[in-house]
């Protein structure tokens, strides 16, 4: 938890997305799995999670850090991930299908709690953000959701050329919400990229290890 009073400072709450918000469901394998089966090419989901772990580790971080080159990026990641069990009868229309399936809420699920933080972050007149390595496909899903009116900034590392756990990344997002470091609180699942970075660029931080995010935040 934070000290005692630091929260009633605080001007910015800012979140991670994927892990924190909300989850990939079941997992990115099933998903690949699923949309495969359509294009002739039957893997069991966990196979196809186990691969995809394997060849996301070793491309997440290659590749140019923009928009055409994370969707360059996530198109190598699936079309190494299904070679390995076959080939699909159109695999260009199936990795177009796979992308679009994660601007989707059906396979997501929300934190236990998300709405509730986010409404009563606002009627306390907190503001709102999200700092995520995601892609343009978030504020996709963001507004799938229905959250987007939550949010006074979204900062994503392939449109900003930034990416955590680069402190920078933080420092650009509280410029755009015209607050000092020492005034924002970054929550994220990740130790190293959501909560050491965020300390490092000087914002207060929370790890979110899963469960309900209201008991992060101190009750009104």
């Amino acid at each position: 938890m934070l000290p005692e009073g630091i929260f009633s400072e605080l001007e910015v709450v800012f979140f991670d997305a994927e892990g924190t918000l909300f989850h990939i469901h079941p997992s990115v394998g099933a998903i690949y799995a699923r949309v495969c089966r359509r294009y002739g090419l039957a893997v069991e989901p966990e196979e196809m999670e186990r691969r995809f772990r394997e060849v996301f580790a070793r491309l997440k971080d290659q590749g140019e850090l923009s928009p055409e080159g994370c969707w360059r990026r996530w198109r190598q990641i699936f079309l190494e991930t299904v070679s390995s069990f076959g080939e699909l009868k159109d695999p260009h229309q199936a990795f177009a299908e796979c992308y679009r399936a994660f601007t989707l809420p059906e396979n997501f699920l929300l934190s236990p709690g998300t709405r509730e933080v986010l409404r009563s972050l606002r009627e306390q007149g907190k503001r709102v953000a999200i700092i995520s390595n995601w892609d343009e496909r978030l504020r996709k899903l963001v507004a799938s959701f229905g959250l987007e009116d939550f949010f006074a900034e979204i900062v994503i590392s392939c449109e900003v050329g930034l990416a955590k756990p680069n402190p920078e990344i933080y420092h650009l997002a509280c410029q755009r919400l015209e607050t000092p470091p020492e005034k924002a609180l970054m929550i994220g699942d990740h130790p190293e990229d959501d909560v050491l970075a965020a300390r490092k660029a000087g914002l207060w931080a929370l790890r979110y290890p899963g469960g309900d995010l209201r008991r992060l935040f101190p009750r009104k």
